[in-house]
């Protein structure tokens, strides 16, 4: 597995990432409906992040042994606020092994940032109990207008129109890790007793005089701003959001229109 965001890299930013805390809440929910384990004794919530899925996890499996893993201190310090019964672990997903096996592995919104989903998830797998389950959900965003407007910006928002960051910083943004959902039907009903695949389109409406740059900024954007230096981010950031007001205005109600779609893998072995 080969992730693009390392421990150390630039901080991310739990506050700003908890501002649409209730849209990022909605594909839990709808994960957790798909869920069909009874009485799990052990959960583990990898990428748990602010804690939005693991306050939900504990709530509907409050006996459940439950921790939360991430990379990231400042997110964990946020976790570790809330007013629930939960282990925080501070550890990069490349390096996690569980302690134990795992009735129910969750991962919300982390694993399409990690390469080689073939080996991925199978591995992850191999951590579950008989009768244990995955569920995951992905945001599939390589052919979002907001993403490919963050690739034509590096292509030429440098000096007299040339390129920002590195060749490799490009085609690595350019790369989908992410596969078709029927590839991942053939990658995983070989080795799991039930798998349940779908693909949502959500209309998401938000508030704010930039919205779309401040839900990608703390996500998609991390990589780029990883790998530009200090004058190109200012390029970029100015550049990327002309681009961005212009193909997403507001409404007459000046809210904005984000469309943002998700793949949803639940597989019990």
């Amino acid at each position: 597995m080969i992730t693009r965001l390392k421990p150390g890299d630039t901080a991310w930013d739990a506050k700003a990432y908890q501002q649409f805390s209730n849209l990022r809440q909605r594909p839990v929910n709808e994960l957790l409906d798909r869920i069909e384990l009874k009485r799990p004794k052990r959960i583990y919530d990898l990428g748990c992040g602010t804690g939005i899925a693991t306050q939900l996890l504990a709530k509907r499996w409050p006996r459940a042994r439950l921790m939360g893993v991430d990379s990231s201190e400042q997110m964990l310090a946020e976790a570790r606020a809330l007013p629930i019964k939960a282990l925080w672990k501070h550890c990069n997903l490349l390096d996690w092994q569980p302690e134990q096996p795992a009735d129910l592995l969750f991962a919300a919104a982390v694993l399409h940032f990690i390469d080689d989903h073939e080996r991925l998830l199978p591995s992850l797998l191999n951590h579950l109990n008989p009768g244990g389950c995955l569920a995951v959900h992905m945001p599939d965003w390589r052919d979002a207008l907001w993403y490919q407007l963050m690739l034509d910006t590096l292509d030429d928002a440098g000096l007299d129109g040339t390129p920002l960051g590195t060749p490799a910083l490009r085609r690595s943004m350019a790369a989908r890790p992410l596969l078709s959902l029927e590839s991942y039907y053939r990658l995983l009903a070989p080795i799991t007793r039930t798998l349940d695949i779908w693909e949502t389109e959500q209309l998401q409406v938000v508030d704010g005089q930039s919205p779309i740059y401040d839900w990608v900024k703390v996500s998609a954007l991390r990589p780029v701003m990883m790998g530009l230096k200090a004058e190109e981010q200012a390029r970029f950031i100015y550049h990327y959001l002309m681009r961005v007001h212009q193909h997403y205005p507001p409404e007459r109600d000046g809210r904005t229109l984000f469309p943002f779609k998700r793949i949803f893998i639940v597989a019990t072995v």
